[in-house]
C-alpha cells in the first residue's frame, strides 16, 4: 500500500460522484471483494459529499429551515467522516503492525488522519482545477485560481512523500502505530449537555 495507490481511489471516487450530477447520491459498492479499496472508496465519497454541501449551506437564499437541515446532513457526515478514519486506523493497524510494538517511536500524526488530510486534498486539487480553467470568470481570478493549485500540488507532493515514509517506518518498527480516536462529545446525547440537559 501506497498514498499513490490511495490516492487512485479517491480520485475514482470524486470523478464517479460528478458523473452522476447529484447533490448527495448514495456510495456505490465498487470493490466488494477488496474490502481496503472499498474503504478507502467509501472515505473519499462521504469527504466529496461534504463539500458539496458545504457548498449549497453558504448560499445566501437558502431558507432558515433548508439551512437547519442541511446543517444537520453535514454534521452527520462529519461524524461518518469520523467513524470512517477511525475504521481505517484499525485496519491499517492490522495490516502494517499486527503485532504491540512498545518500542517504536510515536508521531503526532497518525496514519489514518494522515490519510484523511490526502482525501481533503484531492478535493481541493480537482475543484481548483476547475476554478483556474472557468471561461465565465475573470482573469485575476483565474490567475489567483492557477497560483493555488501549484501551491495544492506542491502540498500533494510532500503529504504523499510523507505518509509513504510513514508506511515504510510503521512496517519496520521504527514508529508504533498510534490510533488516535476523536471522541466528539458534542454528537453524542449522553455527553451533549445542550441534549442531555433537556428538560
Amino acid at each position: 500500500m501506497t498514498a499513490d495507490w490511495v490516492i487512485k481511489l479517491f480520485r475514482k471516487a470524486i470523478c464517479d460522484y460528478h458523473q452522476l450530477d447529484k447533490l448527495e447520491p448514495p456510495c456505490p459498492s465498487i470493490y466488494p471483494e477488496d474490502y481496503l479499496s472499498e474503504i478507502f472508496f467509501h472515505k473519499a465519497w462521504i469527504d466529496t459529499v461534504q463539500w458539496h454541501l458545504e457548498d449549497e449551506i453558504r448560499r445566501e437564499d437558502l431558507p432558515p429551515l433548508d439551512f437547519i437541515s442541511l446543517k444537520r446532513r453535514i454534521d452527520l457526515l462529519n461524524q461518518r467522516r469520523t467513524e470512517k478514519v477511525e475504521k481505517i486506523e484499525g485496519v491499517l493497524k492490522d495490516l502494517l503492525q499486527p503485532g504491540d510494538n512498545l518500542d517504536g517511536a510515536l508521531r503526532t500524526e497518525s496514519l489514518g488522519w494522515a490519510i484523511d488530510r490526502l482525501s481533503i486534498l484531492q478535493l481541493k486539487i480537482y475543484h481548483m482545477d476547475i476554478e483556474s480553467t472557468r471561461q465565465d470568470s475573470n482573469f485575476k481570478l483565474v490567475k489567483e485560481a492557477k497560483s493555488r493549485l501549484v501551491k495544492l500540488e506542491l502540498q500533494n507532493k510532500n503529504l504523499i512523500d510523507s505518509i509513504n515514509k510513514l508506511i515504510i517506518d510503521l512496517k519496520s518498527g521504527a514508529v508504533k502505530y498510534n490510533m488516535f480516536e476523536q471522541h466528539k462529545l458534542y454528537n453524542d446525547p449522553d455527553t451533549n449537555p445542550a441534549l442531555y440537559g433537556v428538560e
